[in-house]
């Protein structure tokens, strides 16, 4: 069980690296200097900001990596490792937005985040839910 709590941790993780590196490249100056080199295109202080910040996209693909390879091992179905992985985006999402950018969550935020939260919990025990209905 504690494997199946450690793959949700990881995606949830992954997701909030990637809500936080896409705030920060949202306010990446659109001109700058790259080893004496000054540029003025939005483009080219991307590409820069990747090379600079090569471990994001590392950090990222290694939590994914241990999510999925302790899923695949823990649950046996790939559908359900998905949805997890796809439900941890949302809830990433909010955290993000109220810890860090300081936006404020109404009614519909939290019914929304409740009912995927619900979902992967329905997701991840759907055998042990099933094992209960069919005794």
């Amino acid at each position: 069980m504690l494997t199946k709590l450690l793959v949700v941790a990881f995606f949830l993780g992954a997701q909030l690296i990637i809500s936080w590196y896409g705030f920060f490249l949202g306010k990446i100056p659109l001109s700058g200097t790259f080893f004496g080199l000054p540029y003025s295109s939005p483009a080219v202080g991307m590409f820069i900001t990747q090379i600079k910040y090569l471990w994001v996209p590392i950090a990222i693909n290694m939590l994914y990596g241990l999510g999925f390879h302790w899923g695949n091992a823990s649950f046996g179905n790939f559908l359900i490792i998905i949805a997890l992985w796809i439900a941890a985006a949302p809830i990433a999402a909010v955290i993000f937005n109220v810890a860090v950018v300081g936006e404020k969550i109404d009614i519909l935020v939290i019914l929304g985040l409740l009912l995927v939260t619900a979902g992967s919990v329905l997701v991840m025990a759907h055998k042990e839910i099933g094992a209960l209905f069919s005794a």
